[in-house]
């Protein structure tokens, strides 16, 4: 059945669309030679390469243009690691949004494009990702909107995606990219996740989750931030069988299993390293790494094993990731800094 014969229809949604179009930001393009680093087409090569359910990829994140990234980290993953794809875990950049924004994100593709060309990385947004510098007073609070949706902008264009949360399979597996800071009802962004663990478990995939702010922490961010207990959100990763959450943005790393599911911050890509302030909410069998102050004001790296009953320090920071091997139906995690030293090795069970 054809629509009916009637112009000044046409007329009056040309008018509406071009109104709409004229309401939306103007969301300037980044300069020429910065991305798309897509991990997609890498992705088709992959599977086409990987004819079974064995494969290894690596997770990172917090770099923000440290030395150490560019200088031992990136060469870490490409040289010694060589996993087939990397998932990173958000601030990747330090002002990723605002008028500053392109010079960051043209950092980052100096420091790990090259790799990013090699294999696929996949990202997680992160605060820094959105953020457009620091507020310096009042009036920049005016600013925080644009820069939000300039940082999400660049953060599609940069890595030539569609939105900047998604889900994507490879063999056996799941991943799915979490929004940041969580989903929630509001924006149905839960409903979303839902409905992907939802479709992953009936295909009998398995299903690893990453993003930025983690669920449960031992570093220096709030509760209000990183609430530390159990969530709407929390209780989906339970019901749907995730084998293991990755996150930022704590910047250490953490490793905790609760109600049967293994979250991991690996934040270790070479910013900054921040206090242990939370410990006393590590569990037992824990494993974690982070900034120990001493009341004389000496500061130490605490690295801590719990199921070991192992304490080591270092008087510099250690950069580190964690590389999961999926065989089969079998997944397990290895820890390790960029020096080799290996921290944590679990299997992430069902």
């Amino acid at each position: 059945m054809h629509a009916p014969n009637r112009p000044w229809m046409w007329v009056l949604a040309v008018v509406l669309c071009a109104a709409a179009r004229a309401e939306e930001p103007a969301i300037p393009p980044l300069p020429e030679g910065i991305g798309p680093f897509n991990p997609e087409p890498l992705m088709k090569k992959l599977e086409e390469d990987t004819k079974e359910d064995k494969f290894a990829f690596a997770v990172l994140g917090d770099t923000k243009h440290s030395k150490t990234f560019s200088g031992k980290v990136v060469p870490f993953v490409a040289q010694t690691v060589k996993p087939a794809f990397v998932l990173t875990t958000g601030d990747m950049v330090q002002f990723g949004g605002g008028s500053t924004g392109p010079d960051y994100w043209s950092r980052l593709s100096k420091e790990a494009g090259e790799d990013m060309k090699a294999r696929p990385w996949w990202p997680a947004i992160g605060n820094h990702e959105v953020g457009g510098g620091p507020i310096l007073n009042k009036k920049d609070e005016k600013e925080i909107p644009k820069n939000i949706d300039l940082g999400r902008a660049y953060f599609k264009q940069f890595y030539g995606l569609k939105s900047d949360y998604y889900s994507f399979t490879f063999r056996n597996a799941a991943f799915i990219a979490l929004p940041w800071r969580y989903p929630n009802e509001k924006d149905g962004t839960q409903a979303w996740l839902e409905g992907e663990l939802k479709k992953f478990k009936a295909e009998g995939k398995l299903i690893f989750c990453f993003n930025h702010c983690p669920f449960y922490t031992v570093g220096s961010k709030s509760p209000n931030d990183v609430p530390g207990k159990p969530t709407d959100v929390t209780k989906l990763f339970e019901t749907y069988g995730v084998r293991a959450v990755f996150s930022g943005h704590d910047h250490g790393y953490y490793r905790t299993v609760r109600n049967g599911v293994l979250y991991a911050t690996s934040a270790g890509g070479g910013a900054e390293l921040y206090e242990l302030k939370r410990r006393a909410e590590a569990q037992a069998e824990d494993v974690y790494f982070g900034v120990s102050t001493a009341k004389d004001g000496a500061k130490k790296y605490l690295y801590v094993h719990g199921e070991k009953k192992a304490e080591k320090t270092y008087d510099e920071p250690q950069q580190f990731l964690c590389v999961i091997s999926v065989d089969g139906p079998r997944a397990t995690m290895k820890t390790l800094t960029v020096a080799g030293e290996v921290w944590d090795e679990v299997e992430l069970a069902k």
